[in-house]
């Protein structure tokens, strides 16, 4: 099952190497259930104000299991026709919305990030204009605007914060892009596209921070036909961690997805089609001095664990464990991986236990292969534990909607968390 393809051909600021930095794969063994939300004709939820929903979202988790993600609608004081957006916030079954934005707000990003110290990092706008970058804190229990002067973008993506309390994201700045980070009293311009300025960045995608307020992201330079993986410091220096097959003959990669997974160790993570096959897969690249190591962490085969790797960005953490979204042999799954071991998180009709009983992953129509299991993409904390987002239906009776579900599954085996339910 495993390929290692290692790449030691010449890239344009370093080289690939050929070492490899390992990390505990855990046994998960415990689902928790965090909130649910489903329509109002089926039943009121939980966790949420009943009649809250969301959809297409991704959640949250920091080291110490805290878990945060976006409602997209929250019914204000129990009135269903009149509505706002929120910020749920909570960890082991207990919270609730923590920030509530009312009209002209209509509309808040589809992710959120969490930092160590319960600060949360989010957008809000007005249908589709006045961004609004957020932060939310926890030991205020406010939500208050970010200010990004001298900075004014226009729009925000790919936001992260890290512990030190610095948000990194791509601003919208007229009619192009640049990678930019408001934190420690000050707003930094990292890089930006040839749209804003003369330069080799034809296009710059959705990017990531880590503690050390470098910003990984792809890039196309000078055409959307080549395309590198690049770490950007604040004064737009950069490391090249990978580069396609257009860019250089001899790289084995033919593309790159558009969204990674960066960590404090200057690891990225990201989803990629290979030159050989033009099978997809996912990789993690790893300086390591004056080169980067490139491991396999799973691909696509077509009677292998692996049969498919969704367009969903992979979440890792500090000790280079992946988790991403994936289809197996019984269909939608999450799968977590180091380089030497891959293990099934969970997936279709997996038994979980809610707030109404003994559940299943699942949708609930004739034909839930035309529809996702799962929301958004999977977070992973550095204990390991994952939080993803799944639809649910009442174990036996794959015909009743249960709505949706927040959960976390655990690493440890003598996990201290508890769900409250019976398990099914």
């Amino acid at each position: 099952m495993r390929h290692p393809e290692i790449f030691c051909g010449l890239l344009l600021a370093t080289a690939i190497g050929c070492s490899d930095a390992r990390a505990a794969i855990p046994d998960y063994t415990h689902i928790e259930l965090q909130a649910r939300s489903n329509l109002l004709v089926n039943d009121d939820g939980w966790n949420l104000p009943p009649g809250s929903s969301f959809n297409s979202i991704s959640a949250s988790i920091n080291n110490s299991g805290k878990v945060a993600f976006p409602v997209q609608i929250v019914p204000i004081n129990g009135d269903q026709s009149n509505t706002g957006v929120g910020l749920w916030f909570g960890m082991h079954g207990v919270g609730g919305i923590v920030a509530l934005h009312e009209a002209p707000v209509d509309g808040i990003s589809d992710r959120v990030s969490i930092n160590a110290s319960g600060q949360v990092a989010y957008y809000t706008h007005d249908d589709g204009t006045n961004y609004r970058l957020r932060r939310f804190d926890e030991l205020t229990s406010t939500s208050t605007l970010v200010s990004t002067l001298p900075l004014t973008p226009i729009s925000f993506a790919g936001h992260v914060i890290n512990d030190a309390g610095v948000i990194g994201y791509r601003a919208g700045l007229g009619s192009g892009y640049g990678l930019a980070s408001t934190g420690a009293g000050s707003s930094l311009l990292h890089v930006v596209d040839s749209n804003v300025e003369a330069g080799p960045y034809a296009y710059i995608y959705t990017p990531a921070m880590n503690a050390q307020r470098l910003i990984a992201s792809k890039v196309s330079i000078g055409d959307f036909n080549h395309n590198e993986i690049r770490s950007f410091a604040s004064n737009g220096s950069y490391t090249t961690l990978a580069v396609d097959s257009a860019t250089d003959g001899s790289s084995p990669y033919n593309r790159f997805d558009n969204g990674i997974a960066y960590n404090d160790a200057g690891q990225v993570a990201v989803a990629l089609r290979l030159q050989a096959g033009n099978v997809r897969a996912i990789y993690r690249f790893t300086p390591n001095g004056t080169s980067v190591d490139a491991v396999e962490i799973a691909r696509v085969e077509a009677s292998g664990t692996i049969r498919d790797i969704e367009s969903f960005a992979p979440s890792m953490n500090n000790n280079g464990l992946v988790v991403f979204r994936a289809r197996d042999a019984n269909g939608q799954a999450i799968y977590a991986g180091d380089g030497t071991s891959l293990v099934r998180v969970i997936g279709k009709e997996d038994a979980v236990a809610t707030d109404l009983g003994p559940g299943r992953i699942g949708q609930h129509i004739d034909d839930p292969s035309a529809w996702p299991i799962f929301s958004g993409a999977p977070a992973i904390n550095d204990a390991g534990d994952i939080a993803f987002i799944a639809a649910l239906h009442p174990q036996g009776n794959s015909q009743i909607e249960w709505g949706s579900g927040v959960f976390v599954a655990s690493a440890a085996a003598d996990s201290i968390f508890s769900d409250g339910f019976d398990s099914p």
